[in-house]
């Protein structure tokens, strides 16, 4: 077994030569625009670029021959190594064939090539598969593959683009010195990937028992009813693709028009839509399974065909688009077919994980071969087909597309049969995508992941939990380890936003750890998502030590419903004797609009020296009188703004009271008295006035105000607030508190006046 540092060097070197690779992919790779503009200018058409991939394929058993010798191969990365140099160096000799032979010959040389390269290839194929498998964790395969994908796509991209663009400098009578540098710079990149891997650790053979009857390896995956499966599905998947998939680059080159730069920026384009997806989907194929996103994904897959069909010359708007789904949707589905593929490979013995990949690779190739030579067929057939249906022209290709799209449903209903441990149904995986911000999950999800910085992982975090999507939960639980304590507090305060009662059991272990750092911010968490199994822990830390978790457990209980949460937090509330959690007892049960706690709260006004203490006890009052944040919201106006306010407060008030048939006919010319004193006092800043004349309303209303024309419950509500005000006024708590004092009781007088009307 490899030590955790060999792992982990093996990994990088897979994403470096992933890297090479995508470099040399893109200067020699065979459905590429270069490789599609080069074998056009030996000569062949659609039908032999077509036929040209699917030699591709059709070479797979290779593998297979390769896989029966594998005990008898000694230094397996050797093997691997000095094929994938050879790989290299045939597909490179193509270049050769303008000037090395006769025109008659180029289609047999450039066939010759091509097979020898890859037979090369697939020699080592499975043994580097198996490599592959074989190195990477379990739990990090779709994440591994993403990242590997990512890199091989980025430098796959970057110098697409280059190369396009370096090709188009030349004009056409000398494409062909563009072809010869591209393909020279190329080799050495597809050589140096090989190469590099000599300096990375080949996996120790766990198994060293006797071959037997090598066939019966071959075989032994195909007895796997899952296996036979899985392959039935990708190879009707991989079929659809091939009907149409060599001809995208001739389909750009020749029936649109485009350049190589456009098209370079085209696949770009696609490929940084790729990455979007790599990123996202290998987050929800490694906590929710392969099979619902696979299943959620083929019908776009399959109605983006029918869109690449209705490309026009010269649109490249609808191309971008075309391009953008493709990456999106293209890049999921590949990946979501690897761990399942990698469920299947023999744990312990190497020799048979060869025989899996093999065998699966043979088996997808050979079918996906026959995709292009029907593509190549039909397009031969369909030559001079053109005619245009809504204004769309529609060609031999367009018609291939369409088939492809038609053909691409067909794995949707075989790939129900497949089996997956991990999934869940793929209706659960969208009610878990789509609720909540999917938007702002993916955007913090990202910054999450890309970002080094402390506050910036922490505010994704903090992000990651406001969009309430579901996914975010495990990412979220995942940073309560953080390295960093900001990124833990933000992590723990956001599972109380994203809703999930998955959460629970998690921020109950932080709150009872002694050890951790974060149990304020777990508590707060737990109250936020009001689950009525957080109840016990948070009345027993209502007792701890620290007073910053008895605060937040105040808080957390504060938010929970129930009458019985409530008497409890009214029973710690009257044995209450510890001034840093009595506020927060206040402003609790000020929420929940509970009378008792006025009076005991105007005799405790004054023991606090912090003017800033007082003001929230006195906002939480008006919270318990039923008043909302209005006080607050007053008290945070600039002056002369806070003024007019109070001024139109007051005035809506005497129109109420005045209007009102709860108020006496007789008492509405005393009221409007009264006000208008209260208004004249306020403007001259006379509090001692502004006192007098709220006490003369007060009494005035409570000696007028009848009980019969309103229910029992508004007219206790109206006593008690005429109650409140005399407990303000009497106090001298207040004094030291400039604008407390009209703000409060034009809230008051605005209150009775509500009930009142």
């Amino acid at each position: 077994m490899q030590s955790r540092g060999e792992v982990n060097r093996s990994l990088r070197s897979f994403i470096v030569v992933g890297g090479l690779w995508g470099a040399w992919g893109q200067m020699v790779g065979t459905n590429t625009a270069v490789f599609a503009g080069f074998v056009l200018s030996l000569g062949a058409d659609a039908s032999d670029i077509a036929f040209y991939s699917a030699i591709a394929s059709i070479l797979a058993p290779v593998q297979i021959i390769s896989s029966l010798f594998s005990k008898t191969i000694e230094n397996k990365k050797n093997w691997v190594v000095w094929n994938g140099v050879l790989e290299a160096l045939f597909r490179g000799l193509m270049i050769t064939i303008p000037f090395l032979f006769v025109e008659s010959l180029h289609q047999r040389m450039l066939l010759i090539f091509l097979v020898a390269g890859l037979t090369a290839g697939y020699i080592y194929t499975p043994f580097y598969s198996s490599w592959v498998a074989g190195t990477v964790p379990e739990n990090i395969r779709a994440r591994f593959t993403s990242r590997q994908t990512i890199v091989q796509s980025l430098v796959g991209a970057a110098v697409g683009v280059m190369t396009g663009r370096f090709v188009d400098w030349f004009p056409d009578d000398e494409k062909l010195l563009a072809f010869v540098v591209v393909f020279a710079v190329g080799t050495l990149c597809g050589a140096a990937g090989p190469l590099f891997l000599k300096r990375t650790p080949y996996p120790s053979r766990v198994d060293e028992s006797e071959a037997g009857n090598p066939l019966r390896h071959l075989l032994q995956p195909f007895r796997n009813p899952n296996f036979r499966r899985l392959v039935m599905f990708y190879s009707s998947w991989q079929f659809a693709l091939g009907l149409s998939g060599p001809l995208f680059s001739v389909f750009m080159l020749d029936r649109l028009g485009f350049g190589y730069t456009a098209i370079s920026l085209l696949s770009a384009l696609g490929t940084l839509a790729t990455i979007a997806g790599y990123r996202a989907w290998s987050v929800i194929i490694d906590r929710f399974g392969s099979k619902p996103v696979l299943q959620i994904l083929i019908i776009p897959g399959a109605l983006n065909a029918f869109l690449w069909g209705l490309c026009q010359p010269g649109n490249h708007a609808m191309v971008a688009i075309a391009m953008l789904l493709s990456g999106l949707i293209m890049g999921g589905i590949n990946l979501g077919v690897t761990p399942l593929q990698y469920a299947l490979l023999p744990k312990e013995n190497q020799d048979e994980r060869v025989a899996y990949m093999a065998s699966w690779s043979t088996t997808i190739n050979l079918i996906y071969a026959a995709g292009p030579l029907l593509g190549g067929i039909l397009v031969a057939s369909l030559t001079g087909v053109r005619f245009t249906v809504g204004g769309f022209l529609i060609q031999d290709i367009n018609l291939l597309f369409f088939l492809s799209g038609i053909m691409r449903f067909v794995p949707l209903f075989l790939l129900r049969a497949v089996r997956d441990a991990r999934s869940i149904s793929s209706q659960q995986l969208l009610s878990n995508m789509f609720r909540g911000n999917l938007l702002s999950y993916t955007f913090n999800y990202i910054v999450f992941n890309v970002a080094t910085a402390e506050d910036r992982r922490a505010r994704a975090a903090y992000r990651l939990g406001r969009s309430r999507n579901p996914m975010a939960t495990d990412h979220l639980v995942h940073a309560l380890s953080d390295a960093s304590s900001k990124v833990r507090r933000q992590a723990a305060r956001a599972l109380g936003e994203t809703g999930s009662e998955t959460a629970v059991d998690t921020l109950i272990r932080e709150l009872e750890s002694p050890s951790s750092d974060i149990r304020s911010e777990a508590a707060e968490a737990l109250g936020r998502l009001k689950h009525a199994k957080a109840v016990d822990p948070l009345v027993e830390a209502l007792e701890d030590e620290d007073p910053r978790v008895r605060i937040s457990a105040i808080s957390g209980l504060g938010q929970i419903e129930g009458d019985d949460v409530q008497e409890l937090l009214f029973w710690h509330f009257s044995n209450n004797v510890d001034p840093l959690t009595f506020p927060t007892l206040v402003e609790a049960l000020s929420h929940r609009e509970d009378y008792r706690i006025i009076k005991p709260t105007f005799d405790r006004l004054g023991s606090f020296t912090s003017p800033a203490v007082r003001l929230q006890l006195l906002n939480n009052i008006c919270h318990t009188l039923g008043a909302g944040d209005r006080f607050y919201k007053l008290l945070s106006m600039e002056e002369n703004e806070r003024y007019g306010a109070l001024e139109t407060m007051i005035k809506r008030t005497v129109s109420r009271l005045t209007e009102s048939k709860a108020v006496p006919e007789d008492t509405r010319l005393g009221v409007e008295s009264l006000f208008a004193l209260f208004t004249q006092a306020y403007e001259r800043n006379d509090v001692e006035a502004m006192m007098e004349q709220a006490r003369m309303l007060a009494a005035l209303i409570r000696d007028s105000h009848p009980v019969v024309e309103q229910s029992p419950v508004d007219t206790l509500s109206v006593y008690l607030i005429i109650m409140t005000m005399n407990h303000f006024i009497d106090s001298d708590a207040h004094h030291d508190l400039p604008g407390a004092q009209e703000i409060f009781l034009a809230v008051c007088m605005r209150r009775i006046a509500t009930l009142v009307n």
